[in-house]
């Protein structure tokens, strides 16, 4: 095959941000002023890199943003407290807690302490439910993004085979229901890193999405000729000579050679991700000021 199509996501990102900020003018014109509040384990290097990179894609799109480094020593309690502090101040719309959160924090429980209204990421109960049905509200943005990049790339799923390899609430099994709202959607299989023989599922797919955190996980012979990939995997890895980069979860040297498309990490999914919580901040603040 020739040079496969790279499913670049900046040109996406940038559309979805130019739609965001007339919707922040929109609710600003109703004096509703939409408001981020990030919080995050101060001790992850990699989250204040992420803390940062958000509070510049808000100050774009004339979205407010507050960082928020979770109480010390990390307790369930305390983080629960802070939560509810945030919700109860009225200039803020929206909420996004980091994870994995440390010990002993009981995640399912802070995360039950955002109300739905509050929840920018779509994760909890209600607004699980509301995306489920196709109502109004916050959609998890990285499985969001998947569909919105093959999308925005000529990529129709209806009638094809989609092979997801990962079964996470926040990608793999989210992007399944998504997928599936659209009545000529695809036919979708849920594969994970345990799945014995990946490959036979993988190599029978049209479009094949892996988010499953392992490095590397998708080889060169485990897709077909003219297949679709789009990775999802943000992983580091230390290279010989000491130096950290950030890679996919598929091999991207054997697997682009057999692909009609697929999308590189960085560059890929990544961009859309962070323009669609965006969407979801603007969102979460329409649903609290309704016109």
């Amino acid at each position: 095959m020739g040079e496969p199509l790279l499913l670049k996501g900046a040109p996406v990102a940038r559309r979805i941000r130019e739609e965001v900020a007339k919707d922040v003018t929109a609710l600003k014109a109703r004096q509703v002023h939409p408001h981020l509040a990030f919080v995050f384990p101060s001790a992850d290097g990699g989250a204040r890199s992420y803390a940062e990179s958000q509070r510049k894609s808000c100050e774009a799109v004339g979205i407010a943003h507050s960082v928020h480094p979770l109480p010390e020593p990390p307790a369930t309690e305390s983080l629960v407290a802070l939560l509810k502090a945030l919700q109860a101040d009225p200039g803020v719309t929206g909420i996004l807690l980091h994870s994995p959160l440390p010990p002993p924090i009981d995640e399912f429980a802070a995360r039950g302490a955002i109300k739905d209204d509050w929840d920018a990421e779509g994760l909890g109960a209600t607004p699980v439910g509301r995306w489920y049905l196709g109502a109004p509200g916050a959609v998890p943005a990285t499985p969001a993004a998947v569909l919105e990049l093959l999308s925005a790339s000529g990529i129709p799923l209806a009638g094809k085979d989609l092979v997801i390899v990962g079964r996470s609430a926040a990608v793999g099994r989210t992007l399944a229901v998504l997928a599936l709202r659209d009545r000529k959607g695809p036919t979708v299989t849920i594969c994970h890193s345990a799945t014995p023989d990946l490959g036979a599922h993988t190599r029978r797919a049209d479009v094949v999405v892996v988010a499953a955190g392992r490095p590397g996980l998708l080889r060169g012979d485990m897709v077909r000729e003219g297949a679709v990939v789009v990775d999802v995997g943000t992983n580091m890895v230390r290279g010989a000579d000491g130096t950290e980069s950030l890679v996919g979860d598929v091999d991207f040297a054997s697997v682009a050679p057999r692909c009609a498309a697929i999308s590189p990490v960085p560059g890929g999914v990544g961009p859309i991700t962070s323009a669609l919580l965006l969407r979801n901040v603007v969102a979460c603040a329409a649903l609290q000021f309704p016109e």
